[in-house]
């Protein structure tokens, strides 16, 4: 399966989604302001958060990576921990909820840097790179707006633990990042 991302911005708002074909398979928004979250939308209609912690300011965008073995927590709209990001290294992440995790690893011999994502038996799940081919688009806050993101899905996994790992990258921090 191909998911074709998107970034999307307006006053005051920023968004990375990913689509397969009309299907909305997950959002990802921020808010300029400060300390407000990051919010996730599943496509099967579930709304999660990152929240920030007060050092990363009013945007998540070169952000210094903190430590290896940092973590941040993924919850849900009733307040309770879903899931789990672990930042493992400068090039190195994974999420995990109740028995599932993704492993998210930067490639760097391409020319522009690319996300792998593995499964607990290390067998690759999806990878995110930039997408060179800008034809589809689509619009968004009144703008039509090129793709410039590819998530290829080679193996099925839980679309929450998909939409959680796929989001990483695109949270601002140093190393992380597809481009």
């Amino acid at each position: 399966m191909t998911l074709n991302g998107y970034y999307f911005s307006a006053t005051g708002i920023s968004e990375y989604a990913f689509f397969h074909g009309e299907r909305n398979i997950f959002r990802m928004t921020h808010d300029a302001l400060p300390d407000e979250p990051v919010h996730i939308h599943v496509a099967s209609g579930t709304s999660y958060t990152l929240g920030r912690p007060p050092e990363w300011g009013g945007f998540l965008s070169n952000v210094a990576m903190p430590a290896p073995g940092a973590s941040f927590p993924f919850e849900s709209a009733d307040g309770e921990e879903a899931g789990r990001l672990y930042l493992l290294g400068a090039d190195h992440y994974a999420v995990a909820m109740p028995g599932a995790a993704l492993t998210g690893r930067v490639i760097h011999e391409r020319p522009h840097r690319s996300i792998c994502l593995t499964g607990l038996d290390d067998d690759l799940v999806a990878r995110v790179e930039y997408g060179f081919e800008r034809i589809l688009s689509r619009e968004r806050f009144g703008e039509w707006v090129p793709r410039r993101y590819v998530a290829d899905v080679y193996r099925q996994t839980d679309d929450t633990l998909l939409a959680l790992a796929l989001c990483a990258p695109f949270l601002g921090f140093d190393g992380l990042e597809v481009r």
